[in-house]
């Protein structure tokens, strides 16, 4: 069974208001960035590497908040999700470490549990906040440097992540 890390980048926080400008898969050592202009072509290419990679287990940080949105963004463009349920049992390492029900509380980001793990985060890294501005910038004035951060950002999310997975597996608190 193939297990990918996945994460997003998208234009806020509502799947009924924004969309999607990144999508990141890690599958062992191979990172596959994923973005275009049109979201239907993105996500349609998102379905397809899934199904090419033979990805059956998704695995992520918060991955509640991302599989909502291609969930409901696919609807929105009337995309079929092929083998939908499978997918129902993703690994959501967020929920994992906040205990049952995964509520947000202070410190229960990304960085903030790989700080506590020692896994790297650059003082200047940027940060999902920043995501919006930085496709607008790329998508109104062809901005290819705040395109570059996009990419950049989502590739570090997705080793922070995988990191974060196998310390996770390594120290019992996911089987595989």
């Amino acid at each position: 069974m193939a297990k990918a890390i996945i994460d997003i980048e998208t234009t806020g926080l509502n799947p009924m208001e924004h969309r999607i400008v990144a999508i990141g898969v890690k599958l062992g050592d191979r990172d596959i960035i994923l973005m275009d202009e049109s979201e239907y072509y993105l996500l349609v290419n998102f379905w397809d590497t899934v199904e090419k990679e033979g990805i059956e287990k998704i695995i992520g940080f918060n991955i509640d908040f991302d599989w909502q949105f291609l969930k409901l963004r696919s609807l929105y463009h009337r995309l079929k999700i092929k083998h939908f349920r499978k997918y129902q049992g993703r690994v959501d390492l967020r929920q994992i470490l906040n205990g049952s029900g995964g509520q947000y509380r202070k410190g229960t980001k990304l960085v903030d549990y790989c700080r506590f793990l020692g896994i790297d985060v650059p003082e200047d890294d940027a940060n999902g906040s920043e995501i919006p501005e930085l496709w607008e910038k790329f998508e109104e004035e062809g901005d290819e440097e705040a395109k570059r951060k996009i990419c950049e950002h989502l590739k570090r999310d997705l080793e922070r992540t995988w990191e974060l997975y196998k310390i996770l597996v390594d120290c019992g608190l996911i089987e595989e």
